[in-house]
């Protein structure tokens, strides 16, 4: 009876000095890591200013909440960077718009498809896609423009390419031609620094183009921007879906987030900025 009173005690203690949340913290059943990413998230404010519709990673959030209103769902808005370390360390945490079953995250556990993306390509100039057509052909490789040219790379930081992000560490990171792009509004500002001449190219998706020209493009015959496909992905579409750490919790998240995705995939408001980010002649 001294015992359990003596832990008793402790306990109170215990919870007395740590955070709140550290002493009675308890997890969602689904919490979400997002960041500021458009067109995958697209914060209210640049949403109302651009008359344009919700990111569709942030609709799919919103779709997934409408469909399991029985679970608590959180999200918290985090650096992309952040966000994979923490479900790499089996932290509670699920990201809603991953490659599926990628090199660089084989080990979380991923719902079923979700949603079909056209294949990475590369975003450059006009002048520098004509440069590459002479040296070339119209069948242009990414390896052979990392390995075989002086054209310098940019990505969004903590951005990771699927199955081409081989490529890229092999041939670009760590050299004179690849450069990290950081803050919230990194892909818009990339590729304004493609269009004014201050990096060469990056990889990405068509929808890119779109969403610079919907934020206001850099825009004269110099400046515009174009999109190349490469042969690493010989036009096959890039499967999406969610992950969540590979943890017994993550196990129950996709579970019930599977037990609803037929549902998910039909929603009006999903379906609708899939198709004006990504197109109505999106793969599906």
């Amino acid at each position: 009876m001294i015992v359990a009173r003596l832990v008793t005690v402790l306990l109170i203690l215990l919870g007395a000095v740590l955070p709140l949340d550290t002493a009675i913290a308890q997890d969602p059943d689904i919490r979400f890591g997002v960041n500021a990413a458009p067109p995958f998230h697209i914060p209210d404010s640049m949403q109302q200013k651009q008359q344009i519709p919700a990111g569709f990673c942030d609709a799919l959030v919103e779709t997934v909440s409408q469909q399991l209103p029985d679970y608590t769902i959180e999200v918290s808005r985090l650096p992309q960077i952040r966000i994979r370390r923490l479900m790499k360390r089996e932290q509670n945490l699920c990201f809603p718009c991953l490659i599926k079953r990628s090199s660089y995250n084989p080990d979380y556990y991923f719902s079923d498809t979700v949603n079909l993306y056209p294949p990475h390509g590369i975003i450059t100039r006009k002048s520098v896609a004509e440069q590459l057509r002479q040296q070339f052909g119209e069948q242009i490789s990414f390896a052979d423009i990392a390995s075989q040219t002086e054209l310098r790379f940019a990505q969004p930081s903590g951005r990771k390419y699927g199955d081409i992000q081989p490529i890229l560490e092999e041939h670009l990171i760590d050299t004179d031609k690849y450069q990290d792009v950081f803050g919230n509004n990194a892909t818009y500002n990339l590729l304004s620094m493609i269009a004014t001449d201050r990096v060469d190219y990056t990889v990405d998706y068509p929808m890119m183009i779109k969403l610079y020209q919907q934020l206001g493009a850099v825009n004269t015959a110099e400046s515009q921007l174009t999109f190349i496909p490469i042969t690493e992905y010989q036009q096959k579409p890039i499967i999406g879906a969610i992950g969540c750490a590979r943890t017994p919790w993550g196990k129950q998240a996709i579970d019930a987030i599977n037990s609803v995705l037929p549902k998910i995939k039909q929603n009006k408001e999903f379906n609708r900025s899939l198709d004006f980010w990504l197109g109505t002649d999106r793969p599906k």
